[in-house]
């Protein structure tokens, strides 16, 4: 059975809404679609407070427990990259985009060089998402870097004067084509065609970019989204990948949807129904009146 999680207007209540509706009917649920409208939004203080509390590092019920900026880390790692204060434009000045490009590149540069050291970390032996993103296949320095490719491919787009393109072709492939001696456009690529495990790292699987009226959407799809452990940090990753990327391209931050393959509540790792029900309960109640 699909659900629909009515769309906020920030991440943190996109991500209560999405443990409420699928606690609420039974704990997991498949294809659920969560949708953040202003990813750009500040998150609310007092659910960000709630899930920093549960999500204390360690172990619980034998899973392993990251902080929420942990997790957003393996998506994007914003600590790492120095923003400019402005956003790329066809008439940016020569000195302006080189200024952009170097923050792109201090970034991928300092990230490839921690990849070593970040896979032998616990819960990253197969990589990081980040890491694929920026040198695929994802586990060491040297890799192909899609990301910097579609930054430079949406440029084009932008150059060319599109703001309405349909971008359905990113997708999971393990591997760029060619096309004569050029290498077609490329998606972010998360995990290889021929990995054949069922559960496990990647869950994410599918980053897709829309255009629409200049607006940069993006839709982010995971086989099992761990709504406690990983979902938080999860949209938060995507967020500020989204927003990298539409700084670095000119073009305006549009939605941010999740669609899970498998929506997962996490009942028995978190103190049964009781706690759940606990966590949404006190969450609700500091959460102030009309939110969300």
């Amino acid at each position: 059975m699909s659900d629909y999680v009515e769309p906020t207007n920030n991440l943190s209540h996109a991500w209560l809404r999405t443990l409420e509706l699928v606690h609420a009917r039974g704990g997991r649920r498949t294809h659920v679609l969560t949708t953040v409208r202003d990813p750009l939004a500040p998150e609310d203080p007092v659910i960000q407070a709630a899930i920093d509390d549960v999500l204390k590092p360690g172990k619980r019920s034998g899973v392993a427990i990251q902080e929420v900026d942990t997790v957003a880390g393996t998506i994007f790692p914003q600590d790492l990259y120095i923003a400019p204060r402005f956003a790329w434009s066809p008439d940016l000045s020569p000195d302006r985009e080189a200024e952009l490009d170097a923050a792109a590149d201090d970034l991928y540069r300092a990230y490839a060089d921690m990849l070593p050291l970040l896979c032998t970390a616990a819960g990253n032996p197969r990589g990081t998402y980040f890491g694929r993103m920026i040198s695929w296949p994802g586990k060491e320095p040297g890799g192909l870097n899609q990301l910097a490719d579609r930054v430079r491919y949406l440029r084009s787009e932008r150059r060319a004067g599109h703001s309405t393109y349909n971008m359905s072709d990113i997708t999971i492939g393990g591997q760029a084509e060619i096309v004569g001696a050029v290498e077609a456009d490329l998606g972010v690529q998360v995990y290889a065609s021929t990995d054949r495990r069922q559960r496990g790292f990647p869950c994410l699987v599918h980053v897709d970019f829309t255009l629409l009226d200049g607006r940069l959407s993006m839709l982010a799809v995971y086989r099992h989204q761990y709504l406690i452990t990983k979902a938080y940090g999860n949209l938060l990753g995507l967020a500020r990948l989204l927003i990298f990327i539409a700084q670095q391209t000119g073009f305006t931050v549009g939605e941010l949807a999740v669609q899970a393959t498998l929506a997962d509540a996490e009942t028995s790792t978190y103190g049964g129904k009781r706690g759940i029900d606990a966590l949404i309960e006190l969450t609700r109640r500091l959460v102030p009146v009309g939110q969300p």
